[in-house]
C-alpha cells in the first residue's frame, strides 16, 4: 500500500465526482430531455477523463497500481451514491 497511490487515486475520483454534480447542478431545472443529454453525456466525457488520468497517472507518474485503483473504485462508488442521493433530494425538493 502506497499513499500516494491513494491519495491520486481519491483526487481522481473527486475531481470525477465534482463534475458529475456540478453537470447535475446545471442541467436539473433545464428540462429533462436537456438533463439527460448533459447527465449521459458528462458521464461519458468523465469516464474517458478518468481512463486518461489513470493512464497519465500510472505510466508517467508512476503510483502504485493496486492501491490506485482500490482507492479510485472506492471513492467512485461512493461518489455515485452521493449523486444518487442528490438527485433525489432535488427529485424530492421540485415536487413541493
Amino acid at each position: 500500500m502506497n499513499w500516494d497511490s491513494i491519495v491520486a487515486g481519491l483526487a481522481v475520483a473527486g475531481v470525477n465526482g465534482a463534475l458529475a454534480l456540478a453537470v447535475i447542478r446545471w442541467g436539473w431545472g433545464k428540462g429533462m430531455q436537456v438533463f439527460m443529454i448533459a447527465f449521459f453525456g458528462g458521464m461519458i466525457a468523465r469516464f474517458i477523463a478518468v481512463a486518461v488520468l489513470s493512464v497519465v497517472v500510472l505510466k508517467w507518474i508512476g503510483v502504485h497500481a493496486e492501491s490506485y485503483f482500490v482507492a479510485l473504485i472506492a471513492a467512485y462508488v461512493l461518489f455515485l451514491v452521493f449523486e444518487i442521493f442528490y438527485v433525489l433530494k432535488l427529485q424530492g425538493r421540485s415536487k413541493r
